[in-house]
């Protein structure tokens, strides 16, 4: 899929990425925003929450697959979805030796917005005066082996293998005064996606330890394949900071950035959805 009204700044991607390189090293098994996380090599279980204050840059092309007309929508450029909101998470994992570990997160994502008096021309849409009500209600889960390539007193390095489930559910609904290919109606989908899609994952883990207390990690994620009508190509990566102030319990803080496309083709209509945020990350974890 070719999206080229991203307006992301590259200069932001490409020190996000400097950094992840810089870092280069983690715990085994440790993630931000949803992923999975083992921030103490010694415990056999571990189970964190966090919180993700990030910005978002949503946007959605549909295109009619009976008329080819086309609509596009910036969630927070055009209809005032919030661009700075957080990312609620849950992860854990089991190690079963010092080579494999099962990994498992959870995250979501709840904004609204509602606009009065909202105006606006999509060519096969036209709204004139009507209220306008958008919900993102996103949640993202995933479950996966972790086979450990290399380790040191200090350092190491995880493979993970395994499934990221795409619960992407985004509804831009308009109330009032609209006209829809010439017909008039009272209310209308402006954009709606509500998919749910299993997809492949494939990532790596990098840990470095500086004391037993203090320690950095690097994650990345790879996401992509089709499902019925669903195909997506994700990007997931992190940096985190680890402070161990007991011992079952830590302070997680770091950067997280995520970057989805995704293509959904039905009968009727097809979407093109660029869905992506940055932000920092704070937790907790426990080992136990």
């Amino acid at each position: 899929m070719q999206l080229r009204y991203r307006h992301q700044p590259a200069g932001k991607l490409v020190t996000f990425l400097f950094l992840l390189l810089y870092a280069g090293v983690a715990l085994a098994n440790a993630d931000l925003a949803g992923e999975e996380a083992v921030a103490y090599e010694s415990k056999k279980f571990a189970l964190g929450v966090g919180l993700g204050i990030v910005e978002f840059d949503s946007k959605i092309k549909v295109t009619s697959n009976i008329t080819g007309k086309s609509r596009f929508i910036d969630l927070e450029g055009n209809l005032n979805l919030p661009s700075n909101d957080k990312v609620k998470t849950i992860y854990g994992a089991y190690r079963f030796n010092e080579k494999h570990s099962l990994v498992f997160g959870y995250f979501s994502i709840d904004r609204e917005s509602n606009i009065i008096n909202f105006s606006e021309n999509y060519d096969d849409i036209i709204v004139v005066e009507a209220s306008v009500g958008i919900e993102d209600n996103s949640r993202f889960y995933n479950l996966g082996y972790g086979y450990n390539l290399f380790q040191d007193d200090r350092s190491d390095v995880t493979l993970i293998f395994g499934l990221k489930g795409l619960e992407l559910k985004l509804e831009a609904e308009a109330r009032g005064e609209i006209t829809v290919n010439g017909e008039t109606r009272s209310e209308v989908e402006i954009a709606e996606v509500d998919v749910l899609a299993p997809l492949p994952l494939i990532g790596l883990n990098f840990g470095f330890g500086f004391t037993p207390e203090w320690s950095i990690s690097t994650q990345i994620r790879l996401v992509g394949g089709t499902y019925q009508d669903v195909s997506a190509r994700v990007l997931n990566t992190s940096i985190t900071s680890r402070y161990r102030f007991a011992r079952n319990a830590g302070i997680l803080l770091g950067l997280t950035y995520f970057d989805a496309d995704v293509d959904v083709d039905d009968e009727e209509l097809f979407a093109e959805v660029s869905y992506a945020y940055s932000g920092v990350f704070l937790g907790l974890h426990f080992g136990f």
